[in-house]
């Protein structure tokens, strides 16, 4: 295996159940290896809801998530301290829903079950980034590239996460992800322009998430 890459299968990953009953998670990662949830600096994992609750309160963190399979999940969010909320609703192939660890939102699924991915990241330490991409053949992205070519004096580490099984080709190197594979991508320390290239048969999106530390 490239020794720039690292792939965590989805499969291998152990499912931990909440305390309250209401679903299950995956933890895919967590940095710095052996960090638990109160001190971690980020974390990609993704989750199993099967009942209506709230969300778990993680003061300084910033999240994102978008719904992967399901029909999704209606929350209400408290607004301000007058007690004023909004409600959204969130489906699966919808932009990621970004929101601070310390919001308070109550949420109600629209079907019985469903499947989440969530990154969170520590405020002031680390930023985040997410975004779906969609492949109908081949297509190429730049591995070190800033994820989105701007100017930056940190190199961030980028993932992938296909929802549906996809072949890569990276330095020569053909590599098989199933569905919920987590791709990781080391860091660049030269400034040659790598390229990893994506094949799909049929058309497939994948969720690319760029961490980035906020100090050089």
């Amino acid at each position: 295996m490239n020794p720039n890459i690292q792939i965590i299968r989805y499969e291998e990953c152990e499912s931990s159940l909440w305390k309250n009953g209401g679903g299950s998670t995956k933890q895919l990662l967590i940095w710095p290896k052996g960090a638990d949830l109160s001190n971690f600096d980020f974390r990609i994992s993704i989750a199993t809801i099967s009942s209506d609750g709230p969300f778990s309160l993680f003061n300084g963190i910033d999240r994102q998530l978008c719904i992967l399979e399901g029909e999704g999940v209606r929350l209400k969010i408290k607004g301000n301290d007058l007690g004023q909320s909004e409600e959204i609703i969130l489906r699966p192939n919808e932009q990621p829903f970004c929101f601070s660890g310390e919001t308070q939102i109550e949420s109600k699924l629209l079907d019985n079950q469903l499947l989440d991915f969530n990154v969170m990241a520590r405020r002031g330490c680390y930023t985040a980034r997410m975004e779906r991409i969609e492949c109908n053949g081949t297509i190429q992205i730049e591995t070190n590239d800033n994820c989105a070519h701007q100017p930056t004096n940190t190199q961030p580490i980028q993932f992938l996460l296909p929802l549906a099984p996809i072949s890569c080709i990276y330095q020569g190197e053909k590599i098989t992800l199933q569905s919920y594979d987590l791709l990781q991508l080391a860091e660049e320390k030269n400034t040659t322009v790598e390229c990893l290239t994506l094949i799909s048969r049929q058309t497939t999106q994948l969720i690319r998430v760029c961490i980035e530390a906020t100090q050089p």
